[in-house]
């Protein structure tokens, strides 16, 4: 029997207050724990990888983000995409397409809302991203957030190769979400259907959608076997699995032509392989890595400490794996761009192994809260102040840029045909409408034209003047200690118009 009078003595709240305040506290606990400290240092981790060097300076210092910014106004205020080059005299009117055009958007709104450092935080939340993805990649694999988050360390100094404000960085966010998806279709989660949107988006962005399609084609080859190889293995694909695969990958070329450009974007990135190769031989990034820097001795370290590991353990890899960390190891070692691509792939992989060997699993009885608290409490206070003003940020780009030159330039050099530094040539796009450049780094179209060969020979004293005569050159901007300037001011029919310790401004006085 039920007591009535036991039940009119007890208060509806009273047996609950005693879980609430237990939830409270489990909640409390879990927002202050070991493994949340470790993950909010995580994240300030890019302030010492080299995201904010020298107060953040190294933001604007990337001369493409210039003209992403104004190929993002040209479409938002015209409401066109942008299908002939419109900056140059060299070139104008032949046609471009702005391969990367979807990407470039969230900077430029970043831009009109906060100024500079808008694009930095833009930039900033798209690095985070990146960070949680591979974060999320390792901890799947073990379930070990101290692996996971020294593996994911170990990848942020890998991509401090490429942080500054990139399209590339959406890309590689675009490569993690193939990864995750991929990852857990093996493992028996079917969202594999995700992979046609994400390609439909992906190449609005930017190229590298052809590394994401080269890695589900060895994902889905690392199928077609059965059988065990020493320490690698392979799991035959059952026919369902096999038949979703194929009808995915069909769906994610499709979506390839979601584009505003149709097979000229598909094609691009094969078109930068075979035809740009002068600009791929002149930008440091795409050269292959020096193993006597840190990023070739980081690298080094980290395979061997891969090799080393796995014969300690014996741990048997998946066939995907091996051919995913071959294809990434073989990118960075080619190109020092890559390294980002390893970062994301082998690290991943590495963290299996360092869950194993180096790492006791995490004993929440022995936390300290209190000290996880304080110590989170002061990596927030140093992201914050890292983050640098737009005052601060304009006065670092003083320093790489000619910015004090650009009232003298649209003074007199207005329509003219100006000669320009390769990398100022975006920054003259974004601060000096009406002066067309001679070129900038947008590269492609004008290595299709000849204009980027003759920028070399001309640059590296190779019949200078008579490529300014040529291209009826009036006016040169170049660093003052350039072979260019020297040779101008010794040159008769040229004079100095302006002068500082960035940039020194020469126009012709006889035509």
């Amino acid at each position: 029997m039920i007591c009535k009078g036991h039940i009119s003595e007890t208060r509806p709240g009273q047996s609950m207050r005693p879980n609430v305040l237990s939830g409270l506290r489990s909640c409390l606990l879990g927002l202050f724990s070991f493994p949340a400290m470790l993950i909010t240092g995580l994240l300030v981790s890019p302030f010492l990888a080299s995201l904010d060097r020298r107060q953040g300076d190294a933001v604007l210092q990337d001369p493409d983000i210039w003209w992403h910014l104004r190929n993002a106004e040209v479409l938002l205020s015209t409401h066109r995409f942008i299908r002939e080059d419109i900056y140059s005299f060299t070139t104008h009117g032949q046609p471009w397409i702005d391969h990367e055009w979807l990407a470039e958007i969230p900077y430029y709104i970043g831009f009109r809302l906060l100024g500079e450092r808008g694009v930095f935080l833009v930039m900033l939340a798209a690095v985070e991203l990146v960070i949680a993805g591979i974060l999320l990649l390792c901890y799947r694999r073990t379930g070990d957030p101290k692996a996971a988050v020294l593996a994911t360390l170990i990848a942020v100094f890998f991509a401090s190769i490429s942080f500054g404000p990139r399209t590339l960085l959406f890309g590689w966010l675009c490569f993690i979400a193939e990864m995750l998806l991929l990852e857990a279709f093996r493992k028996g989660r079917d969202h594999i259907w995700w992979l046609a949107p994400l390609f439909a988006f992906w190449i609005n962005l930017h190229g590298s959608w052809m590394i994401g399609l080269a890695f589900f084609l060895l994902f889905v080859a690392s199928g077609l076997m059965q059988g065990s190889w020493g320490s690698i293995e392979a799991v035959r694909w059952t026919p369902l699995q096999l038949r979703k695969l194929f009808v995915v990958g069909a769906a994610s070329l499709a979506m390839l032509f979601a584009n505003p450009y149709g097979w000229r974007l598909v094609t691009y990135p094969f078109d930068m392989i075979f035809r740009q190769r002068q600009m791929v031989f002149l930008t440091e990034e795409w050269h292959s890595i020096n193993f006597q820097g840190f990023y070739g001795t980081l690298l080094f370290i980290v395979l061997a400490l891969m090799l080393v590991l796995t014969l300690v353990r014996r741990r048997r890899w998946p066939l995907h794996d091996l051919l995913f960390a071959l294809l990434a190891t073989y990118a960075a070692l080619t190109h020092v761009r890559f390294l980002f691509l390893t970062g994301i792939v082998v690290c991943p992989i590495l963290s299996e192994e360092l869950a194993g060997a180096l790492f006791a699993p995490y004993d929440r009885e022995r936390d300290k809260p209190l000290l996880n608290a304080a110590l989170m409490a002061v990596f927030c206070v140093f992201a914050v102040r890292h983050i640098p003003t737009s005052a601060t940020l304009r006065a670092a780009a003083v320093q790489c840029f000619p910015s004090a030159a650009l009232s003298e330039l649209n003074r007199c050099c207005k329509q003219g045909h100006l000669f320009n530094l390769f990398e100022w040539g975006g920054y003259l796009i974004w601060n000096a409408h009406d002066t067309p450049v001679f070129l900038d780094s947008r590269a492609d179209i004008f290595e299709y034209h000849g204009i980027l060969a003759d920028y070399v020979k001309a640059t590296t004293m190779n019949d200078s003047l008579a490529i300014f005569d040529r291209y009826r050159i009036d006016s040169v901007l170049e660093p003052p200690t350039s072979a260019i300037v020297y040779l101008l001011k010794h040159t008769p029919g040229w004079r100095v118009q302006y002068e500082d310790a960035t940039a020194a401004l020469l126009v012709r006085t006889m035509p």
